[in-house]
């Protein structure tokens, strides 16, 4: 029974992998940059499903909340306040999808053949490594949206704090810089 639910859930990790590529694809492709806001929203609930069929419940959830609720309503503002036709009748979000799509090929070929080995090391027997008072009463491995939890509302609660206003401020600027190109 263990053995088909690890075969299921690599079979979905796969199938949500591939949706998140297309999504990405078609969001450097697209000619309207709110379709391109779409296949960034779409790409993000991939990347999410991604998440979830590996067990990490937390950062699946944290991923639709975060980039698929807050980031995605993000660009939608700053879409519909900055004023697009005059780029439009230039030519200048037209002309990115042959460059994009070539730094993307070259970034992904600069990855694979230098970080996959630094960064996707022998992996860790243990998910998330906590202080033992943290830790108590606590089985890592399974409960992992608790162990996230409790690290990140302990130790790392000023950056989580810090990175909310960075995000508040960034609303606040795009908002005044499209004001201002109207006025």
């Amino acid at each position: 029974m263990e053995h088909l639910l690890v075969t299921i859930g690599r079979d979905m990790f796969a199938i949500f992998g591939v949706l998140a590529l297309c999504g990405g694809i078609f969001m450097v492709a697209a000619k309207s940059a709110v379709h391109s806001v779409l296949g960034f929203l779409f790409t993000m609930l991939c990347v999410a499903g991604c998440f979830l069929s590996l067990d990490a419940e937390f950062l699946g959830m944290a991923q639709i909340l975060v980039y698929a609720g807050g980031i995605v309503v993000l660009f939608l503002f700053v879409v519909m306040l900055v004023e697009l036709s005059k780029y439009k009748e230039k030519g200048v979000f037209q002309l990115q999808t042959r460059s994009a799509v070539v730094a993307v090929v070259i970034g992904a070929a600069v990855f694979i053949g230098v970080f996959r080995n630094l960064l996707f090391g022998v992996a860790s027997s243990e998910a998330l490594v906590l202080r033992p008072e943290l830790a108590q009463g606590l089985n890592v491995a399974q409960q992992n949206a608790q162990a996230v939890s409790r690290g990140l509302f302990s130790d790392y609660l000023l950056p989580f704090e810090i990175l909310s206003v960075i995000l508040l401020v960034a609303l606040v600027g795009a908002v005044v810089l499209a004001k201002r190109e109207r006025v």
